[in-house]
């Protein structure tokens, strides 16, 4: 398979599915962690639609936890919380048969 796992830096759920013979590439705004090739480095928006088998996002939660929420009126974060809506809303509706998103590394994933 074809997978995607978008926004990760570490590496670790990339060379999970390299290690089982799929065709794995991990895709963050920043660079590898571990320098590998299989990395691309821009937003993860611009290369879901590439023909992927499966795609894990791991899109950051900061302002769309509950735990912070006092916080988007009090730092005015209203935009960035839109961003993050934004993000994670693409993500979950990504063009690829198969989909999975981790909601705040706390293991909750919407299959």
């Amino acid at each position: 398979m074809r997978v995607l796992i978008g926004c990760e830096t570490s590496g670790k759920v990339r060379e999970a599915f390299r290690a089982r013979g799929h065709d794995a590439w991990s895709c963050d705004i920043l660079p590898a962690d571990d320098g590998s090739e299989f990395h691309h480095q821009c937003s993860v928006l611009e290369v879901m639609g590439n023909g992927w088998d499966l795609g894990v996002f791991h899109p950051p939660c900061t302002r769309l936890c509950n735990s912070g929420v006092r916080w988007l009126h009090e730092r005015n974060l209203w935009q960035e919380m839109q961003e993050g809506a934004d993000l994670f809303a693409a993500c979950l509706n990504a063009p690829i048969p198969h989909v999975a998103v981790t909601i705040c590394k706390m293991g909750h994933t919407r299959i």
